[in-house]
């Protein structure tokens, strides 16, 4: 059994007490991790086990029919989800942990960078990326584990697109990285973004027979302060919402670090196991389980919200 227990989210509407289905009604916004979480295997007709599904694009669907705005809150960056948004028809999305807030996604784009505690102006000609670079800190952490740590090139493109975080994957022993971004100059934190257990492209990392990795994990490199709890925090402050209104999804520690800033909080079951997300989690009244694993669980549970939300 896992440390850590919670109330799993319920799948029967009918079954739900009155004051937690009265919570529930209440929802209008979705910020959800992405990978692992709401979609599985980097695809969106798939169902947690990969096989073709249409249970996420119905979901979605009847969320935006229903008036509920899901908002991506994910690692990746401004090329990535941006794209994903527009082809999903999504009103706006959080990029790199939350580096990058945008409110409003279309031809007219209102979006800003959040670097948290890292004092930056925007007038200085460079991003928030290219200072945390320049301090020599992520060079010397590659030159220190040489042979189990990469910059993380997203989508396979090649090259490092980052506007505010820095990403990696590989293992590290963390205080010692984090003793490495303390020497920087700049107020840095490592967040370590969950586990990944298959890469496409090239890599350095020591892969399974079966291509798959153990014990890899995914890093980023941001502003001190700066988590997707703290720019979830700024994105409903700045949406002019109230966090009742607001239920956070997500798998991994850098996840449940929304938890304290909106009204009910769901982890998905693959990612309970974590003692880093049981410890993030260890004071929130607010939380609960999925009753499936990733994307099957997150359509479980919003299909569950939308049925109570026809009740209402």
């Amino acid at each position: 059994m896992p440390g850590l227990s919670l109330p799993t989210f319920p799948t029967d509407p009918n079954l739900v007490p009155e004051d937690m289905a009265a919570r529930f009604s209440r929802i209008k916004y979705v910020i959800t991790d992405t990978d692992n979480t709401m979609v599985s295997h980097g695809q969106a007709l798939a169902s947690t086990d990969g096989t073709p599904s249409i249970e996420l694009a119905q979901t979605l669907v009847d969320l935006r029919r229903a008036g509920v705005s899901v908002i991506p809150c994910t690692g990746r960056n401004r090329a990535m989800i941006r794209e994903d948004v527009r082809i999903l028809g999504m009103p706006g999305w959080i990029g790199e942990m939350g580096g990058i807030l945008c409110l409003h996604e279309g031809r007219e784009s209102d979006w800003r960078y959040f670097t948290a505690d890292m004092p930056y102006d925007p007038a200085c000609g460079v991003t928030p990326h290219d200072l945390i670079m320049q301090t020599g800190a992520v060079q010397r952490m590659l030159e220190r584990w040489y042979d189990c740590l990469e910059l993380y090139n997203d989508n396979n493109i090649g090259y490092q697109y980052r506007e505010v975080t820095v990403a990696l994957r590989g293992a590290v022993i963390e205080d010692e990285a984090q003793a490495m971004l303390d020497e920087s100059g700049l107020p840095l934190y490592l967040a370590d973004n969950g586990f990944v257990s298959r890469i496409s492209g090239q890599t350095i990392l020591p892969r399974n027979p079966d291509g798959t990795l153990e014990g890899v994990h995914t890093y980023h490199i941001t502003p001190r302060g700066l988590d997707k709890g703290s720019a979830t925090k700024r994105y409903i402050e700045l949406l002019g919402v109230d966090p009742a209104e607001v239920i956070c999804c997500g798998d991994s520690p850098a996840d449940c670090r929304m938890a304290p800033h909106c009204g009910t909080f769901l982890l998905m079951r693959n990612g309970i196991e974590n003692p880093k997300s049981q410890s993030e989690l260890a004071n929130c009244g607010n939380a609960f389980v999925s009753a499936e694993d990733a994307t099957d669980g997150f359509c479980r549970a919003m299909q569950t919200i939308l049925a109570i939300k026809r009740q209402s």
